[in-house]
């Protein structure tokens, strides 16, 4: 199921929808809205009654009055008015659309217009926000489950059910015709927010389809449909380029192993491409972690699907950035493998040498993401790259130090760190700062090689896993190191606008990024700055 998304600047009032949302501030009365005449039906006893009040989450469905187009009403609350904010409306338009599909509808409207938010928030801003919320909203997995219809009976007496797809619902994003940037900020939105579905898709997968062969295939796929180039290297590839650190980790696994590279650049006679250098993105491809020899607990070991979440958002920001042709030359590198113990399995204890030479001391197989990032990042380097992001569901500390909220970033250069954050409040895929002196070098010193692979129990985990990754980090690009570990995936009910699995994050912060690079974006102003 999926969520088509348009933007209109006609009045929503004239459109036949099956549903009319209003976002509306806390304690301002729906009523007094100019331009909803006949549409509120009921709404002046909901608010005589105290049964709608706006408040953030809040949700009040009602029947339109005088022969209005709309079958239904639904007002969705945003909070105050003083903290208004790009998330609050992505929150309350994943609401909308969350409950449209609850109750079994195909069309909806969402009404920005009048709204008269402007002072505060960008228009352009909001009405992408919005398409961002219901793009992703709409998302469902559902690719490995039959139909809950009732089958037809078959001559042999068994009742079959075929698979059926759940119906697309459209969603309308109404705004101003005076904001005119909406369209091609909410066509844009779109496009990145289907990337991060499509990111989401890939890392749902459970391991017996998500395989590193099939992940191979997905960037493959994905190139071909957005236009770049895609290489895969194999086992005996990474032998001849000496990446001992990746192979390590694939030593227990029959499953081939497969070394992703995604190369984007711009089509001929684009206009402000970049002279100097590309950027690189690497992401952790673990397509199931047991653990290896070091093996995790049995309890929840069926999230380890997930953990190859940074890999799988690195397929989807190559496709958006391809997509929406941005100037400049990104280059998109997944190590992919399964960690899986067996007679052949890297053992704690054993040493290695990554594709730089450095020699790894392998304490614990299960501190496994590390290594193939290193040899990530070392291949990175032939690209002689301006920066250097990688992203990884790296470190259970990282999640007891930020938990579900934040993602965790640290890295070489503190101005990529503040861009960074930046990018992160403005597209609600947020990430805290975590510092990475050198004495947490400490942390990692080995008496039999280089460094190892393991700090110091129970302190700075998600740090000295960072202090790892600074070693193989191109020596001169700007680094970061994003830990995803708390914000890859959902387990309990959803986070606002994006429901249970996968979250496809670091696609639309990274893309955000790489979009103000090319100087296709700008950053917010300083009142937008203050809303968040």
């Amino acid at each position: 199921m999926a969520a088509k998304v348009t933007h209109r600047t006609t009045d929503p009032s004239q459109d036949k929808l099956d549903v009319l949302a209003v976002l509306v501030f806390e304690n301002e009365k729906p009523s007094a809205r100019p331009g909803l005449e006949g549409l509120l039906g009921n709404a002046a006893a909901v608010e005589k009654n105290g049964d709608f009040k706006g408040k953030a989450r809040e949700q009040v469905l009602l029947y339109p009055q005088n022969g209005a187009k709309a079958e239904r009403v639904l007002l969705a609350g945003l909070g105050k008015r003083e903290k208004a904010s790009l998330e609050a409306v992505r929150k309350a338009v994943g609401g909308i659309v969350t409950k449209a599909i609850a109750i079994k509808v195909k069309s909806v409207g969402i009404m920005l217009s009048g709204w008269q938010v402007e002072s505060a928030l960008d228009g352009a801003f909001v009405a992408a926000a919005a398409a961002e919320a219901a793009v992703l909203a709409g998302y469902k997995f559902e690719r490995h489950k039959t139909s809950s219809a009732e089958g037809e009976e078959s001559e042999d007496g068994v009742t079959r059910v075929a698979k059926k797809e759940a119906p697309d619902i459209a969603v309308s994003v109404y705004s101003s015709k005076k904001v005119r940037r909406a369209p091609a900020a909410v066509e844009l939105a779109v496009l990145v927010s289907e990337s991060a579905n499509l990111a989401r898709d890939i890392a749902n997968e459970p391991a017996n389809h998500g395989t590193p062969t099939r992940l191979a295939k997905a960037a493959t796929d994905a190139g071909a449909q957005a236009g770049f180039k895609v290489t895969i290297l194999e086992r005996a590839d990474a032998k001849k380029l000496g990446m001992g650190a990746f192979l390590s980790v694939a030593a227990g696994t029959e499953e081939p192993c497969k070394f992703i590279v995604m190369e984007y650049e711009p089509p001929e006679g684009t206009r402000g491409v970049a002279k100097r250098g590309a950027h690189v993105l690497v992401g952790k491809g673990i397509t199931f972690d047991s653990g290896g020899i070091s093996i995790k607990p049995a309890d929840k070991m069926w999230e380890m699907k997930f953990d190859k979440s940074g890999g799988c958002a690195v397929i989807g920001i190559m496709h958006a950035v391809a997509r929406a042709k941005l100037p400049l030359k990104v280059i998109g590198i997944v190590p992919a493998t399964e960690n899986l113990p067996s007679g052949t399995a890297t053992k704690p204890g054993d040493v290695v040498a990554a594709m730089s030479g450095k020699t790894i001391e392998i304490q614990n197989t299960d501190a496994e993401g590390r290594l193939i990032l290193a040899d990530g990042l070392c291949y990175a380097a032939r690209y002689e790259p301006v920066t250097v992001i990688d992203m990884a569901t790296l470190t259970g500390a990282c999640v007891v130090a930020l938990g579900e909220v934040r993602a965790g970033v640290m890295g070489t250069d503190e101005q990529l760190l503040a861009d960074l954050k930046a990018c992160g409040d403005h597209t609600g895929e947020r990430v805290w700062p975590l510092p990475l002196d050198d004495d947490y070098g400490e942390h990692i010193k080995s008496d039999a090689a280089d460094i190892k692979n393991l700090g110091r129990a129970g302190h700075a985990g998600a740090i000295s896993a960072g202090y790892f990754l600074k070693h193989f980090a191109p020596p001169k690009a700007k680094w970061a190191h994003l830990d995803i570990a708390g914000t890859a995936w959902v387990t309990d009910g959803g986070r606002g606008y994006v429901g249970k699995g996968a979250t496809g994050f670091g696609v639309r912060l990274a893309f955000e990024y790489l979009k103000r690079k090319s100087g296709k974006g700008s950053p917010a102003t300083k009142a937008q700055a203050k809303a968040k």
